[in-house]
């Protein structure tokens, strides 16, 4: 192989690092949410999609050459570890997504109980006579 391309070896290795540091930040998440700090979840979430974006490298790497070579036995085992790691982040995700819907769900319940709350203020204010053409203040 030429010292610019990375050995399927290196590119498992690679994965797999960038699969940690995704379940990493899942766990983090996860964390979060469990206390009910969705802004700072979020945000992880943002960090997220970078990780991803660097695994579809990898993957499309792999992909390429995948035709080109026989996987030797340490990339075979090294292969299971990366599968290993994909269960456990798609794990992960589901259950950040559950918690993600579910503060979206409360975000969604807290406006409505503010608007609501609002327009009634604002309707007993008007029914109530406080205005000016009755001498209240």
């Amino acid at each position: 192989m030429t010292s610019s391309k990375q050995t399927t070896k290196q590119l498992l290795q690679k994965k797999i690092q960038y699969l940690d540091s995704l379940i990493s930040n899942l766990k983090r998440e996860e964390e979060l949410l469990s206390y009910r700090d969705a802004d700072t979840a979020v945000k992880l979430e943002f960090k997220n999609e970078t990780y991803v974006r660097k695994l579809e490298e990898v993957d499309r790497e792999l992909w390429e050459r995948q035709e080109m070579e026989v996987y030797s036995e340490d990339e075979i085992a090294i292969s299971e570890t990366v599968f290993e790691r994909l269960d456990e982040a798609r794990n992960l995700q589901e259950k950040v997504q559950e918690l993600l819907v579910f503060e979206m769900n409360e975000s969604k319940k807290e406006y409505w109980e503010f608007s609501i709350k609002r327009r009634l203020k604002s309707h007993l204010m008007q029914s109530s006579g406080l205005s000016w053409t009755k001498n209240y203040c």
